[in-house]
């Protein structure tokens, strides 16, 4: 039996000599290949970290942009939230990108309207406006979070602005 155990040690100490691979000895040749795609691969990621943190929305207090004044911004906004409640569609659509005016009218607003509230009644106030700026891919945005206040509801309007000061992206709930 001791025998049996013996030699199953030395049979699995052999299996375990002929996994361990000896070293290769590189040329200097295959050396400097050897670095230098290590160099490519840590190039490339280098690369592509930078083009994912571009990519990336970068957010900053609009207060802060070298693009936008805050200020503008946010009379902006207030001027088509006025725009909006007085129905004045045809003024709007000197404020808003080419994509935007088609969907920027009487009917698709009411649409809108609706799917929140049937009476909002009449405009009360603007209650609050939070801001930012967002960078994506070199673009600036200026971002206005509205929350108005009507007889029956409180509304929150999402407007985005481009550096144009044209409104790009309009959100309502």
């Amino acid at each position: 039996m001791r025998s049996g155990t013996n030699m199953q040690k030395k049979e699995s100490a052999e299996r375990k000599m002929s996994k361990i691979k000896t070293k290769k000895v590189l040329t200097p040749e295959q050396k400097k290949k050897r670095i230098r795609n290590i160099i490519i691969v840590a190039v490339i990621l280098v690369a592509a970290s930078v083009a994912t943190y571009w990519m990336q929305p970068q957010n900053k207090a609009l207060a802060e942009s070298e693009v936008f004044s805050e200020e503008e911004v946010k009379a902006q906004a207030e001027k088509i939230i006025g725009f909006l409640n007085a129905e004045d569609f045809d003024s709007l659509q000197s404020l808003v990108v080419p994509d935007m005016q088609e969907i920027m009218n009487k009917e698709r607003m009411d649409e809108g309207k609706a799917r929140i509230s049937e009476d909002w009644g009449d405009f009360v106030s603007i209650e609050t406006m939070q801001d930012a700026e967002i960078i994506q891919r070199g673009a600036h945005i200026a971002a206005v979070y509205v929350t108005a206040e009507y007889e029956n509801i409180e509304v929150h309007y999402t407007l985005a602005f481009n550096e144009d000061m044209k409104l790009a992206s309009f959100g309502i709930q």
